[in-house]
């Protein structure tokens, strides 16, 4: 569906009165940059902003960013940005957006600490406006509230999210499971979970990750024996390598490490930063006899040193790469050393990571990986956990969030399991444009969506004039395709971003629009394999036509349909 003018009441407008909308722009359909909109009238809240990994075949890229060309459309109009935890995956696009998002950020203390480390490393830690919340506490969004709710995952203050619109409840889980004995927090919140349940739910917005899981997720105190087992018996080093913002996981081995008498030394910078945050809040102690700096390694024993790293991705550049290629400057791998990974590969990653300790084992280093070695508990609720909340939240309609198609479809036979009849489960993936309100839930259309790539040499120029705001013109860029995929016709709507008529010269946009026509007729002759390609298509043609031109591009949204 192409985007149409607010008067014609179509997508780029506020929602009908007495509807809520929901769009994903990253994390359905993929594990990873987890981005949505709500929105209710004339106000938009935006949950998370996340990055992911890139793939194998993403040669030269270190991270991808959700494109957020659609949120600067509606820029005037967002009203917060609301945080469900610390992970990368949730906040690491922040650092590249913030300033062209001047709102304000509300998360946890922790979750608040791990984002100005990132915004601090950046250079634009003051340019934010960030608040500190508890769970249990409310803010008022225009015309909505939001409430966090606490919950357990993989890093302390996670919440899920109940946002109160004219419309009804919304109630987003964030990133959970549902840990009874949790390391450094409370249990969940799920007192008040049935408390909302009672209240009456519109909408439930669920933790797909580990729908395919039958049971239950193991709590993260489990891995403390395997743990506990590794440090004591390895003749040689133990290299712990996990998530820097995992501090639960990284709370365990920094109290392991100093029972069993090693010294625990942190490898990357990411790791020092985040320990320190969560120190100095109080989530974990510092051993009594403070930790080694990696140039103080040389010399000491190994059987009393424990090293804790980044890299559980296989992340080239990060410390296990480098300690497995032997380009460490402070720390090359020994055939007496133990190397602990203590997380499970993220779908898409398991190439990477084999390559990395296929180099270790080769040299003789004794690996133990993951949740199969008992070095690892996934964060994220299996079936049985996800069966329970949405009985008690008792949603009149529901959508599964977070993850692959496989994830979502799995939650969704999870929810009819549960007595929810499929007409009332939302199946979205990114850029789906869901509405509910008093007539029932639809699917009103479909936005663009797109990645961002971010490599060793900078960011893209699509990236930076999204960070820095430079242009507040938008280009939106309708493309009809025939049924081989040929394009047909194409379209456009300039606008800046405050509505108004954008100033962008004539020249320049017959010069974009010629670019395009070319790009497509020239370039995809053989027609295009997907959608997804069709609108990258567009994006780049259109951009480099009018940059090539001499004019600064406006942010470019293409629009593709089949005719």
């Amino acid at each position: 569906m192409a985007f149409s003018d607010s008067s014609n009441g179509g997508l780029l407008g506020p929602p009908p009165s007495g509807v809520v909308r929901f769009v994903p722009l990253g994390g359905l359909g993929e594990i990873g940059k987890n981005l949505a909109l709500v929105e209710s009238g004339d106000d938009v809240v935006m949950i998370d902003a996340g990055l992911r990994f890139p793939e194998v075949e993403m040669e030269g890229v270190d991270i991808v960013l959700p494109d957020i060309s659609f949120v600067l459309t509606r820029r005037h109009r967002l009203r917060a940005i609301l945080l469900t935890h610390g992970h990368e995956d949730h906040i690491g696009a922040l650092p590249f957006y913030l300033a062209s998002l001047s709102v304000p950020v509300y998360g946890t203390n922790i979750t608040i600490g791990l984002l100005r480390n990132k915004l601090e490393r950046r250079g634009h830690s003051g340019a934010s406006e960030l608040h500190v919340i508890r769970p249990g506490e409310r803010i008022s969004v225009g015309s909505m509230t939001g409430e966090f709710i606490h919950m357990t995952h993989s890093v302390p203050g996670s919440c899920g999210l109940a946002i109160t619109t004219p419309a009804g409840l919304v109630v987003h889980t964030g990133d959970f499971k549902i840990d009874q004995t949790p390391v450094g927090s409370d249990p969940p919140d799920l007192r008040r979970l049935a408390e909302l349940g009672r209240q009456g739910v519109l909408l439930l917005l669920s933790d797909s990750t580990n729908a395919p899981n039958q049971g239950v997720t193991p709590s993260e105190i489990t891995v403390r024996p395997a743990l506990e087992r590794a440090l004591g018996e390895s003749p040689g080093r133990v290299i712990v390598v996990t998530f820097a913002s995992n501090l639960a996981r990284l709370r365990q081995i920094l109290e392991l490490a100093e029972a069993s008498g090693r010294r625990s030394c942190l490898v990357g910078r990411s790791m020092i930063r985040n320990v320190a945050t969560a120190a100095e809040l109080g989530f974990l102690r510092l051993p009594t006899g403070g930790l080694l700096a990696p140039r103080e390694l040389a010399g000491l024993p190994n059987k009393e040193l424990c090293l804790i790293a980044t890299g559980s991705q296989g992340e080239p550049l990060a410390a296990l790469s480098r300690i497995a290629e032997g380009t460490h400057r402070f720390v090359t791998a020994s055939s007496t050393d133990t190397v602990v990974l203590a997380a499970n590969p993220i779908p898409g990653n398991e190439a990477t990571v084999n390559r990395v300790v296929n180099r270790l084992v080769s040299s003789g280093v004794k690996v133990l990986a993951g949740s199969g070695d008992g070095v690892h508990a996934s964060g994220h609720a299996a079936g049985e956990e996800l069966r329970y909340v949405i009985e008690l939240v008792r949603p009149k309609f529901f959508a599964p969030v977070h993850g692959e198609p496989r994830h979502l479809i799995a939650h969704r036979r999870i929810a009819m399991d549960a007595g929810l009849a499929e007409e009332r489960i939302g199946m979205m993936d990114n850029g789906t444009v869901l509405e509910v309100g008093p007539s029932g839930m639809r699917v009103a259309g479909r936005v663009g969506t797109g990645r961002v790539y971010i490599g060793g040499d900078g960011i893209s120029p699509k990236a930076r004039r999204a960070q820095w705001g430079s242009s507040g013109d938008v280009l939106v860029a309708s493309v009809t395709l025939d049924a081989g995929l040929r394009p047909l016709i194409q379209s456009r709507k300039l606008t800046s971003g405050d509505g108004s008529p954008a100033k962008v010269s004539a020249r320049s946009l017959e010069a974009g629009l010629a670019g395009l026509t070319r790009g497509l007729h020239s370039r995809r002759r053989d027609g295009f394999r997907n959608l997804q390609e069709a609108e990258d298509m567009v994006r780049h043609q259109v951009e480099r036509a009018i940059g090539q031109h001499g004019e600064e591009a406006p942010t470019v949204l293409p629009v593709v349909s089949l005719a």
